[in-house]
């Protein structure tokens, strides 16, 4: 037996082995959350790599039952294009920013890893029309998938699941507008995770000062490179909790495609 038929006997075996971990109830029940469209409730960045038709995303986004978690990836991504400058080539080969709170993506296909790990593939809506890999990590039960689950995606948009906010900040969060007076848990269903914050004390009050991305980066599928502007403002500053200045608003989204 020559060792492409074994290596291919071994990676079948190895993937029955995975997805035995899991009972036919079990990824039944999985497999229906997530069906159909679906709202992103966090930033979920994919590297994207390669040339011309060659581009696909990778995982980047790593989900717990108890947390969101990409550092890990992107520490991982950047010590190997230091020690190896040839990851640097022509073409895509970046961090995409461009999935966030309240983006919707479908047609979600999940993989039962073994060892506690799940990955879904999906695609996003126009004009983010591009892959989208999570992976849901730690996951021993179908609990444990809903509870990760539930941190990451939503079968409805997020002002949707807070009948006690405001009608005017309901509507706001769902035309992805900021609005003085949001809390940061309105204000990040918006802008999500900003680039970096700050804090401090001003008059016995709290402040807080969020800097929210403002750039996509880039990413690729089935031959195309989508990148732009988030559009986000520059700067929010809270104080005591609530949204009281939106400062330095940048550009409006822009999307720029080339197939």
């Amino acid at each position: 037996m020559n060792y492409t038929v074994r290596a291919l006997i071994l990676g079948a075996v190895l993937v029955w082995t995975a997805a035995a971990e899991w009972n036919s109830a079990d990824r039944a029940v999985i497999k229906e959350m997530t069906r159909g469209d679906l709202y992103l409730r966090n930033n979920v960045p994919c590297r994207f790599t390669g040339t011309g038709w060659g581009i696909g995303a990778e995982v980047v986004t790593e989900v717990s039952p108890t947390g969101v978690d990409w550092d890990k990836n992107l520490k991982i991504i950047e010590d190997q294009q230091q020690s190896n400058s040839k990851r640097r080539r022509a073409g895509v080969d970046t961090i995409f920013w461009g999935f966030g709170p309240n983006d919707v993506i479908r047609y979600g296909k999940l993989y039962f890893r073994g060892n506690g790990v799940v990955e879904m593939w999906s695609e996003g809506v126009k004009p983010k029309d591009v892959e989208i890999w999570i992976r849901f990590v730690n996951i021993q039960t179908r609990e444990d998938f809903k509870r990760a689950f539930d941190l990451i995606l939503s079968p409805r948009p997020i002002q949707e699941d807070h009948p006690d906010w405001a009608p005017d900040i309901r509507k706001a969060i769902g035309d992805r507008t900021l609005v003085v007076g949001m809390t940061k848990a309105q204000a990040f269903a918006v802008v999500g995770t900003p680039m970096r914050a700050a804090t401090s004390e001003e008059g016995g009050k709290h402040v807080e000062i969020w800097f929210p991305r403002q750039e996509t980066g880039a990413s690729g599928s089935w031959g195309k490179v989508i990148s732009g502007s988030t559009g986000f403002p520059a700067e929010l500053r809270f104080i005591d909790g609530k949204l009281a200045v939106i400062n330095q608003t940048a550009k409006p989204v822009t999307v720029n495609i080339d197939k």
